[in-house]
């Protein structure tokens, strides 16, 4: 349960890391940043070691790919530096999970919705406006997103969690929702009795313009 909650909070996390112009941090670091600059290196570093890749990365241009290398050099030596963190490689391997996990929900999600248009003729036709080589495409297309979707289904641990997943987010939805409803009723209140205030304000100072010229009205017949 605790690892299910932890898995659901990392996929609903979504604060990362912003360099300014000048290269400092301008926001909190997070595990998940640094996951995210983990997986940067490891690519730069294995684009350097692949010439074919880094050839065809560069047009074959010598001057970038030397600047590249000099790049996945020092990439190299932060790389080693934080993966010698057991505790952050861990934390990365679960967030890893989670991002992949959500990615496969997204996936049953647009693969049934696929599945459910190109059974419905009317709809099909519909969205396809009538042409029958884009009706096709959508029937093969629907077809092999069939047979995967009935894998990624077949799989109960990964509709469990697209199921706590879903739930997590609508809760997380309904909470702001909630808030922004408090806010607004509290802004209104708010406004109302700045209203009544001024309304009291504005009497006050009719009553006392109206008491002034009771007054001079007085002293003037006198």
């Amino acid at each position: 349960m605790q690892f299910t909650n932890l898995f659901i909070s990392l996929l609903l996390t979504t604060a990362v890391a912003a360099k300014g112009k000048n290269g400092t941090s301008t926001k909190a670091v997070t595990d998940k940043s640094l996951c995210k600059e983990m997986a940067t290196l490891t690519k730069l570093v294995a684009l350097a070691s692949n010439e074919t890749k880094l050839a065809d990365k560069t047009n074959n241009n010598a001057t970038k790919i030397a600047e590249i290398q000099a790049k996945a050099s020092d990439a190299s030596t932060q790389l080693t530096t934080m993966e010698s963190n057991t505790t952050l490689v861990s934390t990365c391997a679960v967030i890893a999970a989670a991002q992949k996990t959500e990615d496969d929900c997204n996936q049953i999600t647009s693969m049934t919705k696929l599945v459910a248009l190109a059974a419905n003729e009317t709809k099909l036709a519909d969205k396809a406006k009538n042409n029958a080589t884009k009706i096709a495409e959508y029937q093969a297309k629907a077809s092999a997103a069939a047979v995967k979707l009935q894998t990624l289904q077949a799989n109960t641990t990964l509709t469990d969690a697209c199921t706590s997943i879903t739930s997590a987010k609508a809760a997380a939805k309904a909470e702001k929702g909630a808030a922004a409803s408090a806010s607004t009723s509290s802004s209104a209140a708010a406004a109302s009795s700045t209203s009544k205030s001024s309304a009291g304000m504005l009497n006050a100072k009719c009553g006392l313009l109206a008491t002034i010229v009771m007054v001079g009205a007085g002293i003037l017949m006198f």
